[in-house]
């Protein structure tokens, strides 16, 4: 939770003018708090971050952060297009070398959690 300087939480007008002091001083325009929010989920999803690790950091719902990876930033990030083809390649040439397919493979939902049931039946 974030504390104003005495060491309280901060209320909304409080935050608000706090942040629009911040950012009138570093000379950005036109962007919100919810804005810084959003920047740091494709920055964590591009870090690496799972879907799990990225919300306990925002603060976003679960769901928040599918919807803002696949809706708002991914589907035109050409670093993240760039680090997809990157991985096909990877699956592609260790196929041609006669590799066999593991648990580590990656399915279409790379940062789905697995079930309890999911995890027993395939022991």
């Amino acid at each position: 939770m974030l504390v104003n300087s005495d060491g309280k939480p901060w209320s909304e007008s409080g935050f608000q003018g706090a942040w629009g002091k911040a950012t009138m001083r570093a000379g950005i325009r036109g962007l919100t708090f919810h804005n810084l929010r959003g920047t740091a989920v494709v920055a964590l999803a591009r870090a690496g971050c799972n879907e799990v690790e990225i919300y306990s950091i925002t603060g976003h719902k679960p769901g928040d952060v599918q919807a803002i990876l696949t809706a708002h930033y991914l589907p035109r990030d050409a670093e993240v297009a760039s680090n997809a083809i990157a991985k096909l390649n990877l699956y592609r040439e260790g196929r041609a070398r006669g590799q066999k397919e593991d648990e580590n493979t990656p399915t279409a939902f790379p940062t789905r959690l697995k079930t309890a049931k999911e995890k027993t039946e395939k022991s």
